[in-house]
């Protein structure tokens, strides 16, 4: 950070004027504090109040009293308990200064500006079951302040509900994150973001809210008006050389819980620009993003007080018992907050990215927090980048122990921020413009569905006073993406026995261990085992294979068992995946069918009483499906074929197969020609547009020569009805005469359909002109 010597002395010079003057009228100066418990068991708490105080004032209470009572606000009774407690290991002083600051190392040297201090008194009580105890400290002297009406006593809170909905409990209440800085200095005009965030060993709902401060129990302070005295204008810097304001809302009107510091956000253009009020509470995690616009110079308490703001955190703690939502407790902090003219702009807000592709993590950096959602049996690493608006300026990250282990005897459980099973935290780059967080995050399934709130405090070396921002980074637990199996063909749909390639795929990433500085080296690669289950077409020595060839002969579900190995394994392994994927198989069919000729026709052609057309076959269609069932589907295709191998005598033909039908059930067929005939159906199934392996069916069937007689009785008795032609002088012209020439019937393409008609039984002469032109005569005898 650059900044010239002079502006920096006279920035100290009037920071400590101003500070120092406006403290010295108080008494003990008390701005804030928070009480907190912690359980011993047996109905035994530890009680802890830590106190803020303006350390150019007079020194800490030698003593506090804490007043516990299950009766309200009642002050006085048999059961209200009283304790007179020391303080405790002396007081800590704060350190928003540089080192290089008028006055070096002593914060509270009178060549500083004003800083805090702060103490701690604790002690041990007995708190029988009730349905609530309030748990109090009642100091006076809370300075004059900008929000509230000050110079009032500060009053500090806790609850206990140790009989909650009927139930006798133990419970640690919320402890506020230590790296929180008691009483922060805040910059004019430049965005903040604080947060009263705690944690709760016992793994209690919290809730967070903003509440009013308190003089004495149920008794809050009266809020102040806003922007009381500025005339309704803000005087910002001139642009290009206007003057320029930012113009307050008309209705203001007084501070409030969620509105407790003069913060805007500024619009439009010089001269006149727009002030809008702007606090951002995140209810998730107890932050608060501000920017104050209100700023007082001088030296005058007066003046100084209309820089300091009161902001009441409470955290409300749930637990579910007897199946019901309960209120078991509550904590409160009072957050002094002082607004400065600084030379030095405050850290930026850390950027999180993602550094493995294939983890699945989301992240968002809203403007108060970081959040992290990450899969359980996942591999992640995120990386956190910190920066500062003041390019030399060096920035240090702290951040609290995030797996404090088991403690020692006696030592109370501290909170676990980020359990070892979960993941770990480092920052390389301490002390350089660009600190980098390393997040390598494994949450073990245990964890699925929770989520860990992890304080970090980023500091400059900024003088004379320390740029300093607070950042949460809340990461969340959720089921992991589930395995799957992929088939090198998107759902599969193959014939009976076509090879499949099945692969086992954990939606895991590759790798996340990789070295910061050099990509290319690849750190811990997530592991797996693989058990498939035996099942139709799978080989038992392919059963531990990533990656198998099935050949199934029907429809089957493959299922696989993937064990992340290198996650936790007893006294049962976790990370574990069942998945499937079904291959659809066209089921086989098998060609099958009876023919039948006309009554009194054998297929041998050897007995049979007939030998005139017509030959007319009737089929049957007998094929089955592999169930067994009948095979007649939307996807199987039937083709009926007849092919003459051989003529009447027996000597073989060389003819083409016939296409008869594409029905499952055919038509009849008629044939006139004598010989040997196949008939054939050809079944066959498709899987998708992959037609299978067809089923062939044949029958060998035998016609004896056609004999066309020369007298035919029209008797209706369904033999030798008609005159009949051969087959090959079917389709001729036929012109028919009685014996005295006379022509009685005609036919341009005979088709063996004259029955004789009326005429009377005799002897008849036919002309015949085949498609050639050729001319044949003949004659038949009609008897009736």
């Amino acid at each position: 950070m650059q900044k010239l010597l002079r502006a920096t002395y006279l920035l100290v010079t009037a920071l400590c004027l101003t500070l120092v003057g406006m403290q010295s009228v108080e008494a003990s100066h008390f701005q804030g504090g928070q009480l907190t418990y912690e359980s011993l068991g047996n109905n035994r708490y530890r009680l802890i109040l830590r106190v803020f105080r303006d350390c150019s004032g007079s020194d800490l209470y030698t003593t506090a009293r804490f007043v516990c009572r299950p009766t309200g606000c009642t002050t006085t009774g048999p059961l209200v308990q009283t304790y007179t407690v020391p303080l405790k290991g002396g007081s800590t002083i704060g350190s928003p200064y540089c080192a290089t600051a008028p006055g070096g190392t002593s914060p509270c040297d009178a060549g500083l500006p004003t800083n805090y201090e702060t103490g701690r008194y604790d002690t041990v009580v007995t708190l029988n079951p009730a349905a609530e105890w309030r748990i109090s400290v009642e100091d006076n002297a809370r300075p004059e302040l900008a929000n509230i009406n000050g110079n009032t006593n500060i009053y500090y809170e806790a609850t206990l509900n140790n009989l909650a909905n009927g139930q006798t409990i133990q419970n640690n209440s919320p402890q506020f994150d230590l790296l929180n800085v008691p009483v922060p200095f805040v910059c004019w005009k430049q965005q903040t973001t604080l947060n009263f965030t705690a944690t709760d060993i016992d793994g209690d709902e919290l809730v967070y809210s903003l509440d009013r401060p308190l003089v004495s129990c149920n008794n809050p302070n009266t809020y102040n008006s806003i922007g009381a005295g500025t005339g309704g204008v803000i005087v910002l810097p001139p642009e290009n050389g206007q003057p320029c304001v930012a113009i307050l809302p008309t209705a203001l009107g007084s501070y409030s819980p969620t509105f407790p510091i003069a913060s805007f956000s500024v619009t439009g253009n010089c001269p006149a620009k727009t002030a809008v009020p702007d606090f951002r509470f995140n209810a998730s995690n107890g932050s608060f993003t501000f920017t104050p616009y209100l700023y007082t110079p001088g030296t005058t308490t007066a003046q100084q007080a209309q820089n300091k703001y009161v902001v009441v955190g409470k955290v409300s703690e749930y637990r579910v018992i007897n199946g019901v939502r309960t209120l078991i407790g509550s904590v409160r902090r009072d957050i002094l907050v002082v607004v400065i003219d600084c030379s030095n702009a405050i850290p930026g807000a850390p950027v999180a990215t993602g550094n493995n592709t294939n983890s699945g993590v989301s992240i968002v950096n809203s403007v108060d927090s970081t959040f992290i959602e990450a899969s359980t049996c996942n591999y992640t690493r995120v990386l956190v980048r910190f920066t500062d608006p003041n390019p030399a300026d060096l920035l240090t990250v702290t951040f609290p122990p995030l797996d404090p282990g088991t403690p020692l005897p006696g030592q109370p459980q501290l909170p676990t921020y980020l359990p070892q099973d979960v993941g770990t935290f480092r920052v390389i780059g301490q002390g350089t413009r660009n600190p980098i967080g390393i997040f390598d995050i494994q949450p073990d399934v245990l964890f699925t569905n929770q989520t860990f709130r992890i304080p970090v405090q980023i500091r400059d070396n900024g003088c004379p006073i320390i740029g300093q921002q607070t950042r949460i980074i809340v990461l969340s637990v959720k089921q992991r993406n589930p395995a799957k199996v992929v088939a090198a063909t998107a759902q599969p749909f193959v014939c009976a026995g076509t090879p499949v390639n099945l692969t086992a795929t954990p939606t895991r990433p590759d790798s996340v261990l990789v070295n910061i500085g050099t990509p290319s080296a690849s750190g811990k690669l997530a592991t797996y085992t693989y058990q498939w289950s035996a099942a139709n077409g799978l080989a038992t020595a392919d059963q531990n294979k990533q990656n198998v060839t099935v050949r199934p002969t029907q429809t089957t579900r493959y299922y696989v068992r993937i064990n992340a190995t290198d996650f936790r394994q007893f006294p049962v392994a976790t990370c574990v995946d069942t998945t499937s994927i079904l291959v659809r198989v066209a089921p086989p069919v098998t060609a099958n069918f009876t023919a039948t000729g006309r009554p009194g026709f054998n297929l041998d052609g050897i007995t049979s009483k007939e030998s005139v057309p017509p030959r007319i076959f009737s089929f049957v269609n007998t094929s089955k499906g592999n169930n067994p069932s009948p095979a007649d589907t939307a996807s199987v295709t039937s083709r009926w074929t007849y092919q003459r191998t051989a003529d009447a005598n027996g000597n073989p033909v060389t003819e083409t197969a016939q296409v008869f039908s594409n029905r499952f059930t055919p038509r009849d067929l008629t044939l006139r020609e004598g010989g040997t005939y196949v008939f054939t159906l050809r079944l066959s199934n498709r899987a998708g547009t992959t037609e299978c392996t067809p089923s062939l069916k044949t029958q060998e069937v035998k016609v004896p020569s056609l004999v066309i007689p020369n007298v035919f009785t029209p008797n209706k008795d369904g033999k030798n009805d008609v005159f009949v032609l051969t087959t090959e002088e079917v389709g001729s012209k036929v012109q028919i005469f009685n014996r005295w020439g006379r022509l009685i019937k005609e036919y341009a393409n005979y088709q063996n359909n004259w029955d004789g008609g009326e005429q009377p039984a005799g002897v008849y002469y036919y002309l015949l002109t085949d498609k050639s032109g050729k001319t044949t005569k003949g004659w038949v005898e009609l008897a009736r």
